[in-house]
Order: C-alpha cells, then structure tokens, then sequence
C-alpha cells in the first residue's frame, strides 16, 4: 500500500528513529493512533525497534472506560507491554479552575513523560497529522505567538527531557481513516471533538471547512507546506539566536539567569526578541503560554531602563532590569530564599539558615586572630555585642552606621550602592543583637560600633558558608 510505503518514507527520510529504540506509542483509540500503532508493529522488525502502549484515561467523558478497554485489549492482542492510570480530570479542572484542554494536556504529558524516564524510553510517539497541523499553526497565529508558533509542529523535537515524534504528520486525516477501513481497525471516535466549545474544535468545525469552500479547498496543504518552510527558517534564525544569546549571556542557573544589556542592545530587533524567548525557555524548558504580547511587555520595559522594574510572565518567571543586566528568574525560587521569621544564633554551632548557607559563630582572643578583608567574615568586640544574636531579612527603613563612616545608612542604599540585583535583596541575612541593633550586613559591612579596637580583647567572629563542607 502507498500508505505504508510513505511511512516508511517518511521516517528514514527524516531520521525520526534508530536501530534498537524503545519506542512510547500513545495510543486514544482514535484512528490517528491506531493506524501509528498499526504501522510500527508491521515495521517494528524492519526497522529493528521495541515499541509499548501507554494510554490516560482522563474520566472526562462517558466512554473513557470503554476506549481504556479498548486501548488495553489491543495490546493484549498484539502482545505488546501497556501502560495505563486514571485521573479525575473533572475534579483537577474544578479545584485549579484551568481549561479542559489545559489540563488533559498537562496530565497526558506529565504520565507520559513519568513513564518515559521510569523505563528508558528512547522515544515518545505522537500521532499527530496533517489536519492538526493546520490548526495548530492557525490556533498559534490567532494566538499571537510570532514564527515559532506558524511553523507548527515539528517531526521531531525534545519536550523536557523527552524525544518526541510525529511520524504521521504527513498524512491527512482522510488518508488514515481511509487506512483504518482497509485494514478493518474499527477504531474509537472523540465525541468531544464536534463540540464547538473548545479553540480548536471551532478552527476544525467551522473555520477551516468555511476556508476550504470559499476560498482554497486545498488549505491545509498549503498551511501544512508553509509551515515547513516557516520551521526551515526559523531553524536558521534560531542557530544565528543561539550564538547571539550566549555573547550577551552573563550567567545561568536552574533558576535564574543573567544578560548583559550593553551587548543585547547592539543586535538587531529580530535577534533581541528570539533571544528572549531562549532566555525564557531556558528556565521553563519551552515556549507554551509565551506569546508576542509577553515579547512586547519586556521591549516597553527595555525602553526605560529603571534598575528593579519587571514584569511577570507565565509560569511565575519574572524578569527584572538590574543596572546594566536584565535577569530573567523564577519567582517561587526566589520567595523560597527569603527568611521568614527571626533566627536564633548560637555561639559554637554552625547555625543553618537556608538548604544551602550556615553561620559559624565562635569567639578567639585577639592576638590569635588573622585579620583579613573576606567579606564573609565578620569580627567584633566581643563585650560591645549583647547576645544572643538573630538572624533576619532587612526590614522597610532599616539603617545602621557602616564601618567608616559617622552616620546612618539605610540598608536599602547600600545594597543599591553595590548594585545587588533587587530580586536578591530580600535573600541577604541580616545579623542582629537582642535590642535588633543590626551588628552585620552579611558579605558587606559591619555596624562600626561593634567594631574591633586597640581595647578590644575578645573578638567574636562570624563565618558565612556555603554547605557544610567549608567556605564557598
């Protein structure tokens, strides 16, 4: 059959597997699925691969059970590992008041992806097709999300860790159904699919056959084969993006990460806007729910380069301007790192304050100290201190008078001074005596009249380290 000859095609030309995958099939019981799964276990010899079902039985409609028996029977016909778990998806819609489809997305994936890295999956199969094609690229534009978002869906590409394929994406849905009558599938249909209350049932339902009758009947091959040139492009650009990004990239951790302002102003808009969406996708693993209008926000932001004004995007990522950098993080991490509440410090003991810093605390006679300038050390008259100390975030209007210096300064001003990004600010420890008389601005400066002196006999000194391990 052509069919089959095609998809044979179709996956050596595009390199979609290699000899010896262990190939994830997801399979509805709908004839896009079926005919996938019907095509791999015919080739699964030729092109020498291991291939397993996994199904989500999302409880939403009637017939779910039905499909699940279904789904399940199939493989126990053809003899084929299955995978298989119920969520309530109603009672999930209900509780975080997201849409239907957000959410079957989200818990469709998240199994998936669960089972994928439990069994050492070399692949995951989607069945995905032509028509889908068409209205995820028209979906996206009525969405406003830019070219990444017209080139559609890619034949192949990694998903948070998991290789992702689409190997009937060259098929129309007529071509498979077509397939599943000749080879007497009897697959299961979607009764949800004709209701009109869903974005890409109306594109289905109403705007595409309204398209294919007034004004091309060919539509979806020319958005399909536009789409293909568009991802063509868009691959290229994105290469040029990848080394731009890296030039003008300061810094990046899981959870946050650092441009440098100087060299992203110098290129030109195209390359600025792919790399903000790099810089975004860095933190969340992709683009979804990013769209042109979150671009724009942060180019109006960029047009007024305050140091601490931000903007929030999806995800709770948030990205800040910060003197010459702009600094893209995670909100949650972020809050994470704060202190809550007053923190006892004892004298001899390593005071743990966060996952990953403590506060060693001991006192030394004077003439065995080695002074020196770290500024994660703290020395100070000992008799001056009135123990015990705490350990707190700074505080609105907190000041003391900096070592040096005759007057009060707000910790606000000096954290500015030193150009601490203002996401951090409210991460960095303050030290404090009983009175709440600020001893220590940690990694900064020490309050000057508890600082050490010819008179000083007693010196007690305060290490900031980073794990248990020693100094960072």
């Amino acid at each position: 059959m052509n069919f089959e000859v095609n998809f044979k095609k179709n996956i050596e030309e595009n390199n979609l597997l290699s000899k010896g995958d262990k190939i994830l099939l997801a399979v509805s019981g709908g004839p896009d699925s079926l005919t996938m799964l019907q095509l791999f276990f015919e080739f699964k010899d030729y092109f020498a691969v291991d291939i397993a079902l996994i199904h989500l039985d999302h409880q939403f409609r009637k017939e779910s059970g039905q499909e699940l028996d279904f789904v399940e029977e199939k493989a126990k016909d053809l003899n084929i590992n299955f995978y298989t778990k119920k969520v309530n998806l109603p009672e999930i819609i209900k509780n975080e008041n997201i849409s239907a489809e957000a959410a079957a997305r989200r818990e469709r994936f998240n199994f998936f992806k669960e089972i994928y890295l439990k069994n050492d999956f070399d692949l995951l199969a989607l069945a995905h097709h032509k028509d889908d094609q068409a209205e995820t690229v028209l979906l996206n534009l009525f969405r406003g999300s830019g070219l990444r978002g017209l080139s559609g869906i890619e034949k192949k590409i990694n998903i948070n860790g998991v290789q992702v394929i689409h190997p009937l994406l060259d098929f129309s849905k007529k071509e498979i159904i077509k397939y599943c009558q000749e080879k007497k599938l009897n697959p299961r249909y979607d009764s949800s699919n004709k209701e009109n209350i869903y974005s890409r049932n109306i594109i289905r339902n109403k705007i595409i056959p309204i398209i294919e009758a007034e004004i091309n009947p060919a539509v979806k091959e020319v958005i399909a084969r536009n789409a293909k040139l568009i991802a063509e492009e868009e691959n290229f650009l994105n290469k040029i993006s990848f080394q731009k990004y890296n030039n003008c990239l300061i810094s990046s951790e899981n959870d946050k990460l650092i441009l440098e302002l100087k060299k992203f102003n110098n290129y030109d808009k195209v390359i600025r806007r792919r790399i903000l969406r790099i810089a975004y996708q860095k933190l969340k693993d992709d683009l979804e729910d990013l769209y042109l209008e979150h671009i724009l926000e942060i180019e109006k932001l960029l047009n007024n380069l305050t140091t601490g004004r931000g903007i929030d995007l999806p995800a709770s990522i948030r990205v800040e301007i910060s003197y010459e950098n702009l600094i893209f993080f995670k909100k949650d991490v972020v809050e994470a790192g704060k202190i809550d509440n007053k923190k006892l410090l004892e004298i001899n003991k390593n005071n743990k304050y966060s996952s990953n810093y403590f506060i060693e605390i001991f006192i030394e006679n004077k003439n065995k100290i080695n002074f020196n300038s770290d500024p994660k050390v703290a020395m100070l008259d000992y008799e001056k201190v009135e123990l015990p100390l705490y350990l707190r975030s700074r505080r609105k209007g907190d000041s003391f008078i900096p070592l040096g210096m005759q007057g009060k300064k707000k910790v606000k001003d000096i954290l500015i001074d030193q150009k601490v990004p203002k996401y951090k600010r409210d991460k960095i420890p303050l030290i404090v005596d009983r009175n709440d008389n600020i001893v220590w601005l940690t990694e900064f400066r020490i309050a000057d009249n508890f600082k050490v002196t010819s008179k000083t006999e007693k010196v007690l000194v305060l290490k900031l380290k980073n794990n248990l391990k020693g100094d960072n």
